[in-house]
């Protein structure tokens, strides 16, 4: 079934102003996608050209592009935004919604879901596990012992959570996310060989965060690795033991974090960019793609980029004092 909302109450979810609050719209769409039920959206200028064959019956669209647009419209600021929410809203889970576990689906000892926990095939949850309402679990998920999982969260097929992982609420993992891994702990020995450390951390994810595919948190090797609230990870992403990423930091894929970093607050982290161990990073720092961070970031807001053609590292050394005492920096 279809879901239908009024432009009056997509008007009040974003803040915005309808031209008429009574049109009733069942899905949203991209200009090009777009049905004669569709809401659409105009986020850039490049794109004015699709209004004239788009299909849409309405448009989130600001006060500036308004000149472009004869038909039925939604006003806002920031037309992404707007799409966001309002996209959130279709594909949220109706009330019709059925949720079951799934009769292959393994609990542990003092294990119990909720009724409207949503649980799919082949599923396995270990012992003293604690599960929040309206919980979506897919299909070869595993979790281990003593994990906590917040409410409305959602995990996808294919994800393991180790032992000792706390999940706040809202979050999304999906699949292949591996979180609470061994962290990667080794001290040499005498002999050349490696002794393994023990890592009896946890994992510790606060409320609505987002986990991209394959993306890898290793637990802490004493203390928890924690990632906090709004944190938003894309796919192929590793971040090792004892880290701490701030809130509404949001990290693109193939970055990588080596143990014991800390990352500020509202940080942009680029995809590739490669971070140090026990780094700390400021507040709303952006990291452009495939730069490498090497040393600690004490002064917030800065924008920072490091890509360069690889050197013989003496030369490389050598280029970088050069750099630094030019600018100041030494």
């Amino acid at each position: 079934m279809l879901k239908e909302f009024k432009c009056s109450e997509l008007a009040a979810l974003v803040g915005g102003k309808a031209s008429s609050g009574n049109i009733i719209v069942d899905n949203i769409s991209s200009l090009e996608s777009a049905k004669t039920s569709s809401i659409s959206f105009l986020s850039d200028s490049s794109y004015i050209s699709k209004l004239k064959e788009t299909k849409s019956k309405v448009i989130l669209i600001k006060k500036d592009d308004l000149k472009y647009w004869k038909k039925d419209y939604i006003l806002v600021k920031n037309p992404y935004l707007a799409f966001s929410k309002i996209a959130t809203l279709f594909s949220e889970h109706s009330e019709n919604d059925k949720y079951t576990i799934h009769e292959s689906v393994v609990f542990g000892i003092n294990s119990k879901p909720e009724e409207s926990n949503d649980i799919r095939a082949h599923s396995i949850i270990g012992d003293n596990c604690l599960l929040g309402k309206n919980i979506q679990i897919g299909s070869n998920v595993s979790i281990g012992d003593n994990v906590v999982i917040g409410s409305n969260t959602i995990i996808n097929a294919n994800v393991s959570i180790e032992n000792n992982v706390k999940i706040g609420m809202n979050c999304v993992l999906f699949s292949g996310s591996r979180i609470g891994t061994d962290g990667f702990g080794y001290a040499p020995d005498d002999d050349g060989s490696w002794s393994k450390i023990p890592q009896t951390g946890g994992v510790i994810i606060e409320d609505n965060v987002h986990i991209g595919a394959n993306t890898t948190i290793d637990c802490g090797a004493i203390d928890n690795t924690i990632i906090r609230s709004g944190v938003k990870i894309d796919n192929l992403v590793h971040i090792a033991h004892n880290c701490v990423i701030g809130e509404n930091t949001i990290i693109a894929a193939m970055a990588g974090f080596a143990g014991s970093c800390k990352i500020g607050k509202g940080c942009m982290i680029g995809g590739g960019a490669a971070i140090g161990p026990n780094i700390s990073i400021a507040d709303r720092t952006v990291i452009t793609p495939r730069t490498a961070i090497g040393r600690s970031i004490k002064k917030e807001g800065q924008r920072f980029t490091g890509v360069l053609p690889p050197l013989n590292h003496k030369d490389w050394l050598k280029f970088a004092v050069k750099f630094m005492v030019r600018k100041g920096m030494k």
